[in-house]
């Protein structure tokens, strides 16, 4: 039945509000936002974007909905998964077609195409600013992180280094107060930046 295959493809969508963006957990944050969460702020920015470029805003908003629904079936991959996965982003292609076929035939299931063909591609003016789009809320949610960690840490290592009572206790703590200082705690936190330079 026709609305059987619909609601199917809306209920898998529905998985990536539950699909946590992994890149995160290797940043050190322990619950990350989710597929959809990151799509929904994704799509606001993209029709900014696309507004601003002269470009259609409607159709970049709705390119950053569809662009991660194949990860409910190949799930969110970091940077240094994708360095030892060669084919992910043929998987996601593949994904994706399989997904746009369980649709019925018609205007949806070709929409849904066309939006994956042209994210894919990256030639149209709505396609670069869905991308810029997700790059841009992958860089908003990072300060958030940053702001939500930040405003508690310095206190935390302060009082914490005030406690400290021997020698080898105390210049470490004295190092790490440095480093927060200098602001190069966060080259501590990316350890996964060296790998995926390799």
């Amino acid at each position: 039945m026709k609305e059987d295959r619909v609601l199917r493809y809306f209920l898998e969508a529905g998985a990536l509000k539950r699909t946590k963006r992994t890149g995160w957990w290797c940043s050190g944050i322990k619950d990350p936002e989710s597929v959809a969460e990151h799509a929904f702020r994704m799509s606001l920015l993209a029709a900014y974007i696309a507004s601003e470029e002269g470009a259609d805003p409607m159709r970049a908003s709705l390119m950053g909905l569809f662009h991660d629904i194949p990860e409910a079936r190949v799930s969110d991959a970091h940077a240094v998964v994708k360095r030892y996965w060669k084919g992910h982003s043929a998987d996601e292609r593949r994904a994706r077609d399989e997904q746009n076929a369980s649709l019925p035939r018609g205007a949806f299931q070709r929409l849904a195409q066309g939006l994956g063909r042209d994210w894919d591609a990256e030639s149209s003016p709505e396609a670069l600013a869905a991308r810029d789009a997700d790059y841009l809320e992958c860089a908003i949610q990072a300060l958030e992180y940053l702001w939500q960690q930040r405003t508690v840490a310095r206190e935390w290592l302060l009082s914490n280094q005030r406690r400290l009572k021997t020698r080898a206790g105390k210049k470490l703590g004295m190092r790490l107060k440095r480093i927060f200082e200098s602001g190069r705690w966060e080259d501590f936190q990316i350890w996964w930046k060296d790998i995926y330079r390799r």
